[in-house]
């Protein structure tokens, strides 16, 4: 029984021949290399290659093509769990990691708005923050009753110094200065898309930002560059005192939802990687709507594996309306099919056109404009973090008439060769987005850590949740073998 369960649950249906199915349909031999550790080992190759990079080098490229290779064998190619004692020890050797770079270079960050950095005090602040983090998710802690808040505390006093740190590094971004200025025409009952916004930057700056032409008079006569969604979240943080703190709050609930999530105490301990990765700090200090993102999708992933079908239709309405590139998973939502009923993702759709409606119909013109003028015509930035930048900087190809088709195409194909292949099970659709992100970044002319860290956000959403399903290689169904419907079905 458990066999047929598993087979059922990891197999996409068959395809029509044994010829078309290109080899994915082979018995494969089982081993501790399971999907969660490819996953958990690709969200740590995106986020430690999409940090701080000032320009598109090979070794970040190819560690995100590495993360694209893995991901896509987690999905194409999964595979049962033969020894899981070894496949314990590396996804706990992966979450420490994570997490140790994680925390890190979160502390050093952080205590930089205390005091100067490689000051004594800075160690002290650096070591402390660690030591509570780490001991915040140790199994042993729960038998300390001294330690059983460990974590309670340690996010208490990470709260405590990022409001501090960004009270202090006002952000230099339109990013922010859209959210801004967005909130207050939309609580003062004006259209947001029809808004305009100083130019913030130096001329240099700005043809590399905007492009040649933009800036008229000093200003950029582009209303807000996101779907609604991304505006409507950052009104908690403007109600606080900053927009950035939307995003604080969005990393904090990702963090409680991947607990909930969490199946076992490695799950439990990765949770912490979403306020504490190595990217989350640049993320708040630059206003980036991401993390927002990120929590969006944790909260849907949740509500489908919890069979709240109410939940499951606000989450997924939100999430397809919050910003452009969502637009990417619509295929693979097929995914789901076997969590939810159509019904239910209809009326996602209706909620996501519900939401965006409204602004649409006060100026179809200028929402159309404001939403697709950022995407339509972007200056290629030969500092982006992709294949395509850096292919372009080492050797001239491929040609600029390419450059508007590539990620549309890449993107496009992937998300319907998991549409066709890929788990039917909501972990699986958080790493096919995730995946189809990273295809259509990596062959983009602009991608930066922003868009990198909903990529690793997915990933470690769908690491987390990855059911286990030890047993011995399973080979494909047959065509006569029924659908499981959901994963209650195993014992």
């Amino acid at each position: 029984m458990q066999q047929m369960i598993t087979r059922r649950l990891f197999s996409a249906p068959p395809l029509s021949s044994p010829k078309r199915a290109g080899g994915l349909g082979r018995r494969r031999e089982a081993n501790w290399i399971s999907p969660r550790v490819l996953l958990l080992f690709s969200c740590l190759l995106v986020m430690m290659a999409s940090r701080n990079a000032l320009a598109s080098t090979w070794p970040r490229v190819g560690s995100l093509v590495a993360a694209t290779c893995m991901t896509a064998m987690a999905l194409l190619l999964p595979l049962a769990v033969g020894d899981r004692g070894r496949e314990r020890h590396a996804a706990r050797a992966l979450v420490g990691t994570l997490l140790l770079a994680g925390c890190f270079f979160t502390a050093g960050t952080l205590a930089q708005a205390i005091t100067n950095i490689a000051t004594p005090t800075w160690f002290l602040v650096v070591f402390g923050y660690m030591i509570i983090g780490l001991a915040g998710v140790l199994p042993w802690t729960r038998q300390l009753t001294h330690m059983r808040l460990a974590l309670f505390f340690f996010l208490v006093a990470h709260s405590i110094m990022t409001v501090a740190l960004l009270r202090s590094s006002p952000a230099h971004i339109d990013v922010q200065v859209y959210l801004h200025d967005g909130v207050i025409r939309l609580l003062h009952g004006q259209n947001p898309y029809t808004m305009t916004i100083p130019n913030i930057y130096q001329p240099p700056f700005t043809e590399m930002f905007y492009g040649p032409d933009l800036v008229v008079h000093g200003r950029v006569p582009v209303g807000f560059p996101y779907l609604p969604v991304a505006l409507l979240l950052a009104i908690p943080g403007y109600v606080l005192g900053d927009v950035r703190y939307s995003q604080l709050i969005a990393m904090l609930i990702t963090l409680l939802v991947l607990r909930r999530l969490a199946w076992d105490q490695v799950g439990r301990a990765a949770a912490l990687v979403a306020v504490v990765a190595p990217t989350a700090i640049p993320m708040l200090t630059g206003a980036w709507v991401e993390p927002s993102l990120v929590a969006l999708l944790a909260c849907l992933i949740l509500a489908l594996e919890s069979h709240r079908r109410a939940l499951v239709t606000v989450f997924l309405g939100l999430f397809l309306a919050s910003k452009q590139y969502v637009v990417l998973a619509i295929p693979i939502i097929w995914l789901l099919q076997r969590s939810v009923s159509r019904r239910v993702i209809l009326l996602g759709f209706g909620i996501a056109v519900a939401v965006i409606m409204p602004f649409f119909i006060i100026d179809p013109a200028a929402f159309w404009k404001t939403i697709l003028a950022a995407q339509h015509d972007p200056p290629f930035r030969s500092d982006s973090i992709s294949l395509l930048v850096w292919s372009v900087n080492e050797f001239g190809w491929p040609p600029a008439w390419t450059y508007r088709f590539l990620p549309l195409v890449g993107g496009g194909l992937t998300a319907i060769l998991l549409m066709i292949r890929a788990p039917r099970m909501p972990s699986a659709f958080a790493a096919s987005f995730g995946l189809t992100l990273l295809v259509t970044f990596l062959l983009a002319q602009t991608a930066f850590m922003n868009y990198y860290f909903l990529v690793s956000g997915a990933l470690l959403i769908a690491a987390v949740a990855w059911p286990s399903l030890p047993g011995p290689a399973l080979p494909e169904p047959t065509p006569s073998e029924p659908a499981s419907t959901s994963l209650d079905a195993l014992p």
